[in-house]
């Protein structure tokens, strides 16, 4: 038998759990391991901003979704990190933004679209 802590929903409670697959009063076979020391978490970097995929100059959708809208036109120049369409996914809101400076060929969807992983969305130039 072994006595354990349990903290369910921030109450602490003490309970004593048998092994059923031991003979009662027998030691456990293995020795148990101490718990590891604790240790200071380290912060974990995320990207500040989704980041699309990108192939010769095509911006594809990450992901199935709906265009909610669409902020460049044909022949536009945009910089690094502008915001080129907002795509809705799992009730969350993506923003799809230029890797480079560039100027834009063709947009490829319109606000209320529906969208499907890899499609393409903007070709840039």
């Amino acid at each position: 038998m072994k006595k354990l802590k349990i903290t369910v929903e921030g109450k602490a409670y003490e309970v004593t759990v048998e092994r059923m697959d031991e003979p009662s009063g027998s030691p456990p076979t293995a020795p148990l391991a101490a718990p590891a020391p604790a240790q200071a978490a380290t912060p974990v970097k995320r990207a500040d901003s989704p980041r699309p995929p990108i192939k010769a100059g095509s911006i594809t959708s990450p992901m199935a979704g709906v265009v909610l809208s669409v902020d460049v036109a044909d022949g536009e120049e945009v910089s690094q990190e502008q915001l080129l369409l907002v795509l809705e996914a799992m009730k969350m809101e993506n923003q799809i933004i230029a890797p480079a400076p560039a100027k834009v060929a063709k947009v490829h969807v319109k606000a209320g679209e529906s969208v499907t992983e890899g499609q393409l969305l903007v070709e840039l130039e």
